[in-house]
């Protein structure tokens, strides 16, 4: 009798080793910072680089925009056509044909 009880504390023991490893891979597979998410924010941080990109581009344009307006090296047609497209005005003589700026 005393040998039964002895295997079974043994595999009660084992038993329950084995579910806390079981329970510990599970959660290292799955979860938010699991092994498994790993490659979801791999992609993830793909596509705010290439965000990043079109950003940067975006603000090399804005800046060269707004250095044309600056009074340091002041483009006046660009002055005249800023001005034309915020006060929405023309001479009575011109045909004014506003073109989209994104393709």
């Amino acid at each position: 009798m005393l040998r039964v009880f002895k295997k079974i504390r043994f595999s009660w023991s084992l038993t329950v080793l084995g579910v806390f490893y079981l329970y510990l891979g599970f959660h290292a597979f799955s979860g938010d910072q699991g092994i498994l998410s790993w490659a979801d924010y791999a992609d993830r941080i793909d596509d705010l680089e290439s965000e990043i990109k079109v950003l940067e581009t975006s603000q090399i344009a804005l800046q060269s925009h707004v250095n044309q307006l600056r009074s340091e090296h002041l483009d006046l047609d660009r002055l005249d056509e800023e001005a034309r497209k915020t006060l929405n005005i023309s001479r009575p003589n011109e045909i004014v044909i506003w073109l989209d700026e994104d393709p």
